[in-house]
């Protein structure tokens, strides 16, 4: 093993082995049939864990010479491949960022093959700070916006679709420009049904036409949509129109790159900005969602509109253009705008127009992808984005995706198929929801502070059982004063076993795998872990849709959080605790029932065992009893007993009776109230 040590304090390490091959479902190389199997199916990795892949070039191939690289840019190491002989591809980043393979076949002409992963991508960063007048920036230009008129026209024309209204849109711009576009909606003869709004934003090229099927198919669906053009163009013209414009019109992303008050981007924002301003003032929009998608410099326009505009409700984005422009200086490859980033006027320029900027202003819930092999829009700076938002958000990783156009559909399906669920659930009306089973972190600050103590406490001590959970399993085990009686129960059940809880309140499913993924089982290998999750994604509010889907979905989380524990610690005996009742919402009990039936399918009897306390807890019709609870979801000591006499006797098979010294990590508590006064 070469083991090389990188500039900003990355370390690397490049191994190069013969052996026996690992198949799996991995597909196979379209081209040369080689195998490239990763070591995780998703591509994602914590600090300091091996990134790699077991590769297999058929005897028939070329010998192969691979390059690896740290977020696309900086080479870390390389090797060479025989055929028929089964290689690891192998690095380890000591930071967050991404890995970038291509292996590349020794004969003439070959292309390469890509390979990505991503290194605690929930912790890349932007390159540098927004600059402080930020704000100020753009609300003097919001303002010069609304100071023009924008005289809205549209030209009708045939929509070619049953039940559609179609038209071409123009606005008064700045400058005496114009925002031209495409605007489709629903048919309605009464005149008085209202919509849900769509603004549709484009990707990068030189000008061409809107295809009106873009924006009559959405429409068809129930939107009031919009499409709007990125240039003074307009959206229906021949081929030649386009192909006749101003050779700097086609280079666009050059223009006013070293002054910000003459960007091009600077026009594009505040057009979308318009776009949605008309949306809004329009009386068939609905008054309430106002959605924003685009993919490339679609996606790049609808974060700063996101960002810029509150009316904004949701924001749907691939493979977003425009991120982290300053990365080329910090060790990162940028991608289009592909602004110069060897002249300071450009990169004092570009953080104005920087998605990372804008996204840090957005506070509706968002969808994201990124392609992990993709060169045009590089996942580092698309993740530093990601990471600034501020309201609810998704990521959906593509972990063998280049760009957009030239993916197969089965590259980006996770995109595809997950936006297509946002829309249809956002033109209903309906409220997105994360996915249980899909590692989503917490944007509050004390829980990013939470997650830091829990880090630092796997650290302190030794570990032999550990607790994950949320609230119901952190009052249990914390130093909070409030809950020193349950603390007692605690110490006076567990003391012995080294039993050290990991639970932190309001968390979900997808938010305790999160956490699991990102360090706090790093390091510790309990021979038992005590799981109890799902109440907060069955929440305390009313159930909308089908009790058995919404069960299903809870028990999924469960599910990918006993994988995700049993990968990192495969000698620990799991045990699952179903979801104890609620009295605060009766008609959420169906739910928990159903999901308690799934969960309790998890377990073998014997690596993963599920224990039911609610017997003890509830009446015969799962009604908490008042000794049980506080104040109807939280558990009193007397309950959290009947929880520790279900989980003893499974510890002294597993552990043996407690010792008489306890090496635990000392409990921790909610940080704000270090704070508090």
């Amino acid at each position: 093993m070469n083991r090389i040590t990188a500039a900003r304090g990355a370390v690397f390490s490049l191994l190069l082995l013969s052996g026996l091959l690992v198949w799996d479902s991995a597909p196979a190389d379209e081209h040369a049939g080689a195998a490239y199997v990763p070591y995780k199916a998703s591509a994602i990795y914590a600090q300091g864990e091996t990134v790699g892949w077991n590769v297999t070039l058929p005897w028939t191939a070329a010998p192969a010479n691979y390059v690896i690289r740290q977020n696309n840019l900086a080479e870390i190491g390389r090797g060479r491949i025989r055929p028929g002989v089964p290689t690891k591809i192998e690095a380890t980043l000591d930071e967050p960022g991404m890995v970038y393979v291509e292996v590349t076949e020794e004969k003439p002409g070959a292309k390469p093959r890509a390979l990505g992963a991503a290194v605690a991508p929930w912790k890349i960063a932007p390159s540098v700070p927004a600059p402080a007048d930020f704000d100020a920036f753009w609300q003097a230009k919001l303002k010069t916006l609304r100071a023009v008129p924008a005289k809205p026209r549209l030209m009708e024309k045939p929509s070619e679709r049953d039940g559609v209204d179609f038209a071409i849109l123009q606005m008064n711009h700045i400058d005496g420009k114009h925002v031209w576009g495409q605007m489709a909606k629903p048919r309605d003869a009464t005149g008085k049904k209202k919509f849900p709004g769509l603004v549709l934003l484009q990707w990068a090229s030189p000008p061409y036409p809107l295809h009106k099927s873009w924006v009559v198919d959405r429409a068809a669906q129930g939107w009031l949509a919009v499409n709007i053009e990125p240039h003074d163009v307009m959206p229906d013209q021949p081929q030649s129109y386009y192909d006749a414009l101003p050779e700097a019109l086609k280079k666009y992303n050059t223009i006013g790159t070293r002054d910000r008050d003459r960007n091009y981007f600077l026009y594009m924002y505040l057009a979308d900005i318009r776009a949605i301003d008309y949306l809004a003032s329009r009386p068939d929009w609905d008054g309430k969602t106002i959605v924003v998608m685009g993919t490339s410099m679609g996606g790049q326009q609808s974060f700063c509109a996101a960002g810029l505009h509150p009316k904004v409700t949701a924001m749907i984005v691939h493979v977003p253009a425009g991120a982290d422009a300053n990365g080329e200086a910090h060790g990162r490859k940028i991608g289009y705008p592909n602004w110069d980033s060897s002249d300071p006027a450009v990169m004092k320029t570009a953080p104005y127009f920087d998605t990372v900027n804008c996204a840090a202003h957005i506070k509706a819930p968002s969808l994201v992808s990124m392609g992990f092999i993709d060169t045009v829009t590089p996942p580092v700076g698309i993740w530093a984005a990601f990471n600034q938002i501020r309201g609810p958000k998704e990521a959906v990783p593509l972990s063998e995706s280049p760009h957009n156009h030239v993916a197969t559909p089965a590259q980006q399906e996770a995109y595809t198929s997950r936006s297509a669920e946002w829309l249809k659930t956002l033109v209903a009306g309906g409220k997105v929801f994360e996915r249980a089973d899909v590692p989503t972190p917490r944007t509050d600050e004390n829980s990013k502070l939470a997650h830091e103590d829990l880090l630092a406490k796997r650290t302190r001590g030794q570990i032999d059982v550990y607790f994950i959970g949320d609230s119901i399993t952190r009052r249990w085990g914390t130093s909070d004063p409030q809950w020193a009686d349950l603390y007692a129960n605690w110490t006076k059940n567990f003391t012995g076993w080294n039993a050290a809880n990991f639970g932190w309140g309001a968390d979900k499913t997808q938010h305790m795998l999160w956490r699991l993924k990102n360090g706090e089982l790093d390091g510790v290998s309990p021979k038992v872990v005590v799981l109890m999750a799902g109440t907060n994604n069955v929440g305390k509010t009313s159930p909308s849709g089908d009790a058995e889907a919404r069960a299903s979905e809870v028990a999924r989380g469960v599910g990918a959080l006993v994988r995700e524990v049993r990968q990192r610690v495969p000698k620990a005996t799991i045990v699952i605790t179903g979801i104890t009742p609620r009295n605060d919402n009766r008609d959420v009990m169906p739910i928990i029932n159903l999901a308690n039936r799934e969960i309790a399918r998890l377990a073998d009897g014997k690596s993963v065992r599920y224990i039911n306390i609610n017997e003890q807890l509830a009446d015969g019709e799962s009604n908490l009893l008042p000794a049980a609870t506080i104040d109807g979801l939280h558990l009193t000591a007397k309950a959290y007993q009947h929880w520790a006499d279900a989980l003893k006797p499974i510890f002294t098979e597993v552990l043996g009776p407690p010792a008489a010294v306890d090496r635990a990590p000392p409990p921790t508590g909610d940080p704000s109230a270090k704070s508090a006064p």
